[in-house]
């Protein structure tokens, strides 16, 4: 696709540059790799910050006090049942990530944006984990000395954060594969997609991810932090994201485009926004 001369949308909205520059498609074998490398490491560090009792330090550094630690570690990974949940949370959205890049991903993604995007996952998942750690907002249950002890004591944060977490990580990773299979048929060349999940709402893969990271903060620093994770994410999409995706798809689709807006009401969420 050609770039537009105006790349301002019939609403108004006008993209910055740097957005056209991330739909160009394309191979990027050093972005690609330093993408993957860079995720990856995020675990290792997560695990780092809640095994050596780094995250509890930098907790009670900050003059904050931290949430009391069992005597004993529950699995091989040397971490409560609570502190291998967070962890288990670092490593789903890692997973799906490097998916994408590998397997579903076909735009260019320079080394800069590579780092930035690992960076900015990176900042907010391990703020997810020293929040886990202070006492004031962690979701940690009462009693961690056995698996039904752990399950019977639980906050109700966890179990609605898991659903949050899992509805919203295999939303955003299952309609990026239907798109791409959609995507692959020679007969669909040059038409936007609007089935399967995107046919709920426009940018359904927005809406999974503000649902997956509210469970993943829900789940580590309680029902405040997550209000402002969801608020914030939603914010950006409803304001940043989709007006530049829908100038894109008007510029790339034309008409067609105009019928899914008809088709698919629906922005980011269904029956929702």
């Amino acid at each position: 696709m050609a770039e537009p001369k105006d790349r301002t949308s019939k609403d108004g909205y006008k993209p910055a540059d740097w957005f056209w520059d991330s739909r160009r498609k394309g191979p990027s074998l050093t972005g690609t790799v330093v993408f993957v490398l860079t995720r990856t490491l995020d675990l290792p560090f997560q695990w780092w910050l809640l095994q050596s009792g780094t995250g509890i330090a930098v907790v009670q550094r900050l003059g904050a006090s931290a949430v009391h630690q069992p005597g004993t570690t529950a699995t091989s990974l040397g971490l409560s049942p609570y502190q291998t949940a967070i962890f288990a949370l670092a490593v789903g959205s890692a997973a799906k990530q490097i998916y994408w890049k590998l397997f579903i991903g076909d735009t260019v993604v320079p080394v800069p944006f590579s780092l930035a995007i690992s960076a900015y996952n990176t900042i907010l998942n391990s703020l997810n984990t020293l929040l886990a750690l202070w006492s004031v907002t962690s979701e940690q249950p009462i009693d961690q000395s056995s698996l039904k002890a752990f399950l019977t004591t639980c906050p109700p944060a966890l179990p609605v954060g898991l659903v949050l977490y899992s509805v919203g990580l295999f939303t955003e990773w299952y309609c990026e594969i239907q798109r791409k299979e959609f995507k692959k048929d020679p007969e669909n060349k040059g038409k936007p997609y609007a089935g399967g999940l995107f046919g709920l709402a426009r940018n359904i893969n927005y809406g999974g991810y503000t649902l997956w990271r509210s469970g993943y903060s829900l789940i580590c620093g309680g029902w405040i932090w997550a209000s402002i994770m969801c608020t914030w994410l939603a914010s950006d999409f409803v304001s940043r994201a989709i007006p530049s995706m829908d100038a894109y798809c008007e510029k790339r689709y034309g008409a067609q485009w105009e019928q899914v807006r008809r088709k698919v009401p629906y922005k980011l969420l269904p029956w929702i926004y």
